[in-house]
């Protein structure tokens, strides 16, 4: 029988409430700053094993789920064929290039050009000495995608990553055996899911513009393809199509289990996630409106703050972030940004329940960013977005500060983030 995965018919987007399904799978579109940035983020929290644990495991339920929906749909019946399947889409979300040798028993998986790995050397490798592997997401796919194309329960094989490029290798391999420790059951969070937990969509000021723009970059989205290495390079970043139950899974459990070890340690966590969403909004923000693509699309940035702001919104909305609207501006004053749900505060409800507070990082950093961005970057310069800049504009002399004033993830009808300039 002849695979087939035809995205047309497997992607779908809710553009109401901006959000992306592969495969009634939430997906969201980030770049590797982040996608690095984050992973960091856990390992310095829980320690470095324990975290490489979290993300291996968290990434092994997301794409045991995923593969679930998918490999059906595609016209696989051999295990040859499902293994084949889950090489194929691995590649086209920019993960790199993944080969599975495996066995109902396990076996050997081998990558090259993995994006964490890569990416990571690419970035840091002539500045620092990494001394653990890189890749619990392509792991996590190796040993989910050998279960599904065998028929095996999630959690019955195991994973280790035994080299990396990272640390200096020349191809990444992986060993699947047999589990030690049958992995607790778990429900997916997909597209009933969330719907579920969306109420009305709505608009803000502006919204003519920010539509249009949006509609410009989702098309050219569907455009990009990986390339032979298995990669997706645009905006001058290396994008990924990844699972949002990644980031949300390894973020979550990560904040629950210092809350549960270290609770003096809550609110430092919930700093670091918001930093990541900071880190996240300077990188693939700043990359795209300063990139050719973004001049060729819309027009190199004036530097006026609305425009910047309208930039992000569109941004937000393209990559799956939510419907991001602009209820209030007033330049050098304050900015309010709403959405009708976040990636992040749809799964909390389905997976944590309610909160006593916000919980969705990556809309608050974002947020945060996307002002900065607005006010303080000399955009008709033309800067290059690297971490010296973003020491000099936004750890050097805050200037802004902001506040998660409702979310879904607490039981509102809505997610906002309002920031204010601080005055001195």
């Amino acid at each position: 029988m002849t695979v087939q995965i035809k995205k047309e018919e497997l992607f779908s987007v809710l553009p109401e409430h901006a959000f992306a399904f592969f495969a009634d799978t939430p997906v969201v579109y980030h770049c590797h700053h982040y996608n690095l940035w984050l992973d960091q983020t856990i390992d310095d929290a829980l320690g470095t094993r324990e975290g490489m644990a979290l993300r291996t495991r968290t990434a092994h339920e997301a794409f045991y789920h995923y593969l679930a929906q998918l490999v059906p749909r595609s016209g696989a019946d051999t295990p040859a064929e499902k293994l084949k399947v889950a090489e194929l889409i691995f590649a086209a979300m920019g993960h790199g290039n993944l080969r599975l040798h495996t066995q109902a028993q396990g076996g050997l998986a081998t990558g090259d050009f993995l994006h964490y790995g890569y990416t990571w050397k690419e970035k840091y490798g002539e500045k620092v000495r990494r001394r653990h592997t890189a890749d619990a997401v392509a792991a996590g796919c190796a040993v989910a995608a050998t279960e599904i194309a065998f028929d095996l329960p999630m959690g019955t094989l195991d994973v280790a990553e035994e080299t990396c490029v990272s640390l200096g290798a020349p191809q990444c391999r992986f060993q699947i055996e047999g589990a030690k420790q049958p992995m607790p059951p778990s429900r997916p969070v997909g597209k009933r899911e969330t719907q579920r937990l969306l109420g009305d969509s709505f608009s803000g000021k502006h919204e003519e513009q920010i539509r249009a723009i949006t509609t410009g970059l989702r098309s050219f989205l569907g455009t990009i393809n990986s390339d032979e290495r298995g990669l997706v390079q645009g905006f001058g970043v290396f994008v990924t199509l990844h699972l949002a139950s990644y980031y949300n899974g390894i973020s979550y459990n990560a904040l629950y289990n210092i809350e549960r070890t270290a609770p003096q340690s809550f609110d430092v966590m919930q700093g670091l996630l918001v930093e990541a969403g900071h880190q996240c909004g300077f990188n693939t923000f700043g990359g795209i409106l300063r990139s050719p693509e973004w001049e060729g699309l819309v027009g190199a940035p004036t530097g006026d703050p609305l425009e910047i702001l309208i930039g992000c919104c569109a941004i937000g909305r393209a990559l799956g972030f939510g419907q991001w609207t602009i209820q209030d501006f007033a330049p050098d004053k304050h900015f309010v940004l709403r959405t009708p749900g976040t990636y992040e505060s749809t799964y909390h409800v389905t997976r944590h329940g309610l909160a006593s507070s916000g919980r969705c990082y990556l809309h608050q950093g974002g947020t945060l960013a996307a002002v900065q961005l607005a006010h303080r970057v000399p955009w008709r310069e033309k800067p290059t977005f690297d971490q010296a800049f973003y020491r000099s504009l936004f750890h050097s002399d805050p200037q802004w500060r902001f506040q998660e004033t409702h979310c879904v993830s607490k039981g509102d009808d809505y997610c906002e983030v309002a920031v204010e300039r601080i005055r001195k």
